[in-house]
């Protein structure tokens, strides 16, 4: 954490909708660069195909261009309200990148070996696609009003007695070019008892467009009387940043009472001239979001045809073992918190499964008679989880992230830890960082419920692809058979 104030506001510029759209550009500006390489060998040899002694020339220039552009910070620092500006960078770039390649031709004399008329094609070629590129991107997203919606996405919860927070930052949208979505005031102590319903059907729709940033300004009062709404907020997948009127002096003294998703502060940061504390970044970076689900659909569908013999021999098992369904769904919490239906190869009697006929389902503990033999089987080599790679694909789990709960297991665990629900902000995993490490199973301590939340924190807080990589590894090698299955 760092206890100093930054100088000057936070320019939020990582929205996800412009995180993707600055990643369309930069793969659009890789096609054009073989786009013009087949068109410069058109006008050179008559042919569109590319002649093989040139491939070399074009990927080195093309990298070193791609280079020269992440360098100077041509896609992360482009202003999409302005377009046009990017041609003096991508130009830069380009004219970089072909003096580099000419240079090193030169010093090496291997320059007689390439076209130089091919060449000049290809720099006038890509000169004028890059630019025509631009200029009708930004058009089109002008025109259709585009641009204003990749703005970053801001939202406030504010009590009355810090509305000047609210204004602040609405009047803030144009100076540093944000959106506010929502703003939700809390009432005083004199409201209608019909409110706290009303507060709860708003953040609902809060929670339903989830911002990129969210603001809270509360005073302690509000957040004793509405504490109860605290948890759906910090399922959100969204920054949290609330203002605060501390100094760096008792900041540490008053550290359990700002953050409410990792236990402490990450740091100080200023938006429209307004001291806030960043109490939970947004999970998986900005493009890890689509980076992920690209995993997940991949090694998904992959792993369905892989298992789809043992799961045709389960579902047979399931259907001979006991009378009743093969499939189960139960009711789970899952991203954001909202509930999903997990799916899981049975493995009690059927009677057993029912709610309506057997009551709240509890934990399966160890030698439970609900469970049938071939269940058992099942449950000890985890094979009965595989139907959740359908709900992987349907884009309600991962493969890799917090396990979901059952929806009436919630007072259980958020009675226990704070930071329950803050393990919502990424989809629920079929395996994760906490099974890998032995804490699955029965929680019938509150020791297992502290250390698995602890486990599925740190994940949502180190999350990468090579993390994610590493589990599903480790749940390979060990997480099938465990001791902890039962």
């Amino acid at each position: 954490m760092r206890d100093k104030l930054k100088r000057g506001d936070v320019e939020y510029v990582y929205g996800r909708n412009r995180l993707f759209v600055r990643d369309v550009m930069s793969i659009g500006d890789v096609i054009v660069l073989f786009v013009s390489a087949s068109i410069s060998s058109f006008f050179r040899f008559d042919s569109f195909i590319i002649p093989e002694f040139l491939y070399f020339p074009l990927c080195f220039v093309s990298l070193f261009y791609i280079a020269f552009m992440v360098i100077m910070q041509a896609y992360t620092k482009l202003d999409l309200s302005f377009l046009r500006f990017g041609i003096v960078r991508l130009t830069i770039s380009l004219i970089s990148a072909y003096a580099v390649f000419l240079s090193l031709s030169y010093f090496t004399k291997s320059s007689g070996d390439i076209s130089r008329l091919w060449f000049a094609y290809n720099f006038v070629a890509c000169l004028v696609l890059f630019t025509s590129y631009r200029l009708v991107f930004g058009y089109v997203l002008y025109k259709t009003g585009t641009i204003k919606k990749l703005r970053p996405a801001f939202s406030v919860i504010y009590s009355k007695s810090y509305r000047n927070v609210m204004d602040a930052i609405t009047a803030a949208t144009d100076t540093h070019r944000i959106n506010v979505l929502k703003c939700i005031e809390l009432p005083d102590l004199k409201a209608d008892s019909h409110f706290e319903d009303q507060l709860e059907a708003e953040i609902a729709l809060l929670r339903k467009s989830v911002p990129d940033v969210l603001i809270l300004a509360l005073s302690k009062e509000d957040r004793s009387r509405f504490s109860a709404f605290l948890p759906l907020i910090s399922a959100m997948p969204s920054e949290i940043l609330e203002f605060s009127t501390l100094t760096t002096d008792n900041l540490k003294s008053e550290r359990g009472t700002i953050n409410m998703s990792s236990g402490q502060p990450t740091e100080w940061v200023v938006v429209a001239g307004l001291p806030l504390v960043r109490s939970a970044e947004q999970p998986l970076s900005g493009r890890g979001w689509w980076i992920k689900r690209l995993e997940d659909i991949i090694l998904g569908a992959f792993l369905i045809v892989l298992f789809s013999p043992v799961m045709f021999v389960a579902a047979v098992g399931v259907k001979l073992s006991s009378p009743g369904p093969i499939l189960y769904r139960q009711l789970r919490h899952g991203f954001n918190g909202k509930d999903i239906q997990v799916l899981k190869f049975r493995s009690m009697y059927t009677e057993c499964c029912d709610p309506v006929t057997s009551g709240e389902l509890s934990q399966v503990k160890r030698g439970d008679p609900r469970v049938t033999r071939f269940g058992l089987f099942l449950r000890r080599t985890s094979l009965d989880e595989l139907p959740q790679l359908f709900n992987v694909l349907n884009g309600e789990m991962s493969l890799v992230g917090p396990r979901p709960h059952a929806t009436n297991q919630y007072a259980l665990y958020q009675g226990k830890v704070d930071t329950y629900f803050s393990r919502h902000r990424v989809r629920p995993g079929i395996t994760g960082w906490a099974q890998v490490n032995g804490w699955r199973g029965e929680t019938d301590t509150d020791e297992k419920i502290r250390q698995r939340i602890a486990c599925d924190l740190y994940y949502i807080r180190h999350w990468s692809i090579w993390f994610d990589i590493r589990i599903l590894f480790l749940t390979l090698l060990s997480g099938f058979a465990n001791k902890n299955a039962f």
